[in-house]
């Protein structure tokens, strides 16, 4: 009886445990994962309608840009071609600012879409420290570029992207690296995330 008793008892000691051991390793896998959420990335391409800033105004001039958003690789990042003939267009940006110094202009950028809107807002030539300029096409040491990406701070959105805030990356297709991007030729804007997922 008590060798029965102390069956029992082991039983359910290690039953115990091995529920402990279960809801420890859930709770912090739980807790990766919503880590993993933070961070999430977006990234869709961006075509001027007029390549307004090709030519820089004055330092202290104003400028607006307006244009096209399409899904991600919808442009040749050497060519800045379409990939594929009418690609259909998911939005809208604007850009408006003022010319500053050494090449630099102070911007806001707003993209609208079904999606909603989202936000950003900088100084062009802030480079990323992590994504300098490289040749648009594997294997080639030259011309055409892709880059430097140059960073603007993601200031809010709304619908899908209600909450949205973090870093927006942006990097030009067949670029001039050796001045800051004016936003006068396609680019590419990869939204990292800082809080709050995206809805739907």
């Amino acid at each position: 009886m008590d060798t029965r008793g102390n069956r029992n008892a082991l039983f359910l000691s290690l039953a115990t445990i091995v529920l402990c051991t279960f809801f420890f390793i859930w709770q912090n896998s739980a807790t990766v994962s919503n880590a993993q959420s933070v961070g999430i990335e977006y990234i869709f391409d961006f075509v001027p309608d007029a390549a307004t800033l090709a030519t820089l105004p004055a330092t202290g001039s104003t400028f607006y840009i307006q244009g096209k958003m399409y899904n991600f690789r919808t442009v040749n990042m050497a060519t800045c071609e379409f990939t594929r003939a009418s690609p259909k267009s998911v939005g809208t940006w604007r850009a408006w600012g003022t010319v500053a110094d050494e090449g630099r202009v102070v911007l806001n950028l707003s993209m609208v879409g079904d999606f909603g809107t989202i936000e950003l807002q900088g100084v062009s030539g802030i480079p990323s420290a992590a994504n300098s300029a490289t040749p648009a096409i594997p294997g080639m040491q030259g011309p055409p570029f892709t880059g430097p990406t140059e960073l603007l701070s993601i200031v809010g959105g709304t619908g899908a992207y209600k909450g949205l805030n973090g870093e927006g990356q942006v990097r030009s297709y067949c670029s001039d690296p050796s001045r800051p991007f004016r936003y006068d030729r396609p680019f590419c804007v990869q939204f990292l995330q800082a809080c709050c997922t995206r809805k739907g």
